[in-house]
């Protein structure tokens, strides 16, 4: 392995925190489970390493136990692989190799002394969640927004309750430090950053669920994937964004838009009250009649009322007879009719218009599978669009009514699990000697048209994986399982 190549991996992450939640079933990183900090996470070690490599860290007592803490299992791999095909594991080797070569030539290891604000914060949250060792802050510094300067925090702090983040607002006021609260990731505006206090939300992972209802109270560490998973246990969903960012900061920040909204609506549709710490380090909820009126809309640039800590969030029950369909479609304008159509109708509960890129990204499980298949969908199918809906069978039903050709679950799980063949030459040239006066993607979308595609396609979890690297077909056959 070239010297260059952990480097690489390292500046390439993109702060996803996807490698923070068990979205594939595989576990976290066994070294995060007990520690708060972003540095014990993969993503945290790409930071570490990166920063290692310009030589803006030494090494310090923080970084010789992350690297140390890496069992190297080999988890964040498949984790980063699945969504970003970064391979992390070769820029953990290499952490561990530059520690341990440190150490064994007697190289110096700093030890971050203690001051007054240190002191300040470990008397609210106890010594172990509140530190000023480089190699933790460094990882709070950066992310890839492309308008913001790195910046290097002085503390970072992980609280775990209102409270404790009220004290730390007031201490902060009275040592006139900045500060910043952080969710799980980072910000595309470049907010998270400061050269004071990171109030880091990871360890406030609370949730209580109301069924009788509909509604969940959750904490501001609790990630959009977490409290989707505990709610669908009680046969609820609630409208949430990106999978591995914080629910309440996805409120804060964004109101919520997802193809969700279409039945679930945004920004105050999505919560019922919130628990707020103000700059002052007051605590406040929005149900208290001299709370600032955060649910009115003003056209103008606002400041935020304080750090939102907590949420009641609305639910949604679930029925039993929902399922994901396709509309593929070859116009942008056709395609956006169509969504807004199903919108005015309420037929469907997520309604979105997806690009040829997007799609076949999402259906790819590599860059090079999904440039072909981009080009196989317009070049061969006609497909440039496509309207994805779920609903139950009364919404899909109409639904066929209104749209020429449905991609339904089934077909599409036979096309992922077989899309290797699915765009070899030979296939290509059966399915263009099926055109007639319609866009192949309608014969191609025929039920009688499925029992051939089926026979032809021979779709399964190792035809998709055989297209991957050795080492990395046992961990996909099984999730190519879970997809389909």
């Amino acid at each position: 392995m070239s010297l260059k190549e952990p480097a690489k991996i390292a500046a390439a992450c993109r702060h996803y925190a996807m490698c923070k939640i068990d979205y594939l079933g595989t576990g976290i990183c066994p070294s995060a489970r007990d520690k708060p900090y972003v540095a014990y996470y993969p993503q945290g070690r790409m930071d570490i390493y990166d920063a290692l490599a310009k030589k803006l860290i030494p090494v310090t007592e923080a970084l010789v136990d992350i690297a140390r803490s890496c069992s190297l299992c080999g988890i964040c791999d498949m984790q980063c692989h699945f969504v970003t095909e970064l391979r992390p594991v070769k820029v953990m080797q290499a952490l561990k190799a530059h520690v341990e070569d440190h150490l064994v030539r007697k190289g110096k290891v700093v030890r971050v002394e203690e001051d007054a604000v240190l002191r300040g914060l470990r008397k609210i949250v106890g010594k172990e969640y509140a530190t000023n060792d480089p190699a933790i802050l460094v990882t709070y510094a950066n992310d890839q927004f492309p308008l913001a300067d790195m910046q290097m925090p002085r503390y970072v702090v992980p609280p775990q309750s209102t409270q404790e983040i009220a004290e730390i607002v007031t201490l902060a006021n009275r040592r006139a430090v900045p500060y910043a609260v952080r969710g799980n990731g980072g910000s595309v505006f470049g907010f998270v950053f400061t050269n004071g206090i990171v109030v880091d939300t990871n360890r406030m992972k609370g949730m209580e669920i109301d069924p009788g209802n509909w509604t969940v109270t959750v904490e501001a560490g609790v990630t959009s994937y977490e409290l989707q998973q505990e709610v669908s246990k009680r046969g609820f969903r609630v409208n949430v964004a990106e999978p591995a960012a914080t629910h309440v900061g996805n409120i804060v920040c964004t109101g919520i838009f997802s193809t969700w909204s279409a039945s679930y609506g945004t920004a105050a549709d999505n919560f019922v009250s919130a628990e707020f710490v103000d700059r002052e380090g007051n605590i406040f909820s929005t149900n208290d009649k001299s709370a600032p009126n955060i649910f009115a809309f003003r056209h103008n640039v606002i400041s935020s009322p304080g750090i939102c800590t907590k949420a009641v969030v609305r639910m949604h029950p679930v029925t039993d007879d929902e399922e994901g369909l396709l509309v593929p479609l070859s116009d942008f304008e056709e395609a956006v009719s169509l969504a807004r159509t199903l919108s005015v109708r309420r037929l469907g509960l997520a309604i979105g218009v997806l690009g040829g890129h997007y799609l076949s990204t999402f259906i790819s499980p590599s860059t090079r599978l999904a440039d072909q298949t981009k080009a196989f969908l317009a070049d061969v199918l006609g497909i440039k669009y496509a309207v994805f809906v779920i609903g139950d069978r009364f919404a899909r039903s109409a639904i066929r009514t209104l749209a020429p050709a449905v991609i339904d679950q089934k077909t599409l799980t036979s096309l992922m699990l077989g899309l290797p063949r699915l765009l070899e030459h030979d296939i290509c040239q059966l399915i263009q000697g099926l055109e007639g006066d319609r866009p192949p993607y309608e014969l191609l979308c025929k039920e009688e048209v499925q029992p051939l595609l089926e026979t032809v396609l021979s779709p399964s979890p190792a035809m998709l994986a055989g297209a991957l690297d050795e080492d990395l077909r046992p961990w996909y056959e099984p999730c190519t399982h879970v997809r389909r």
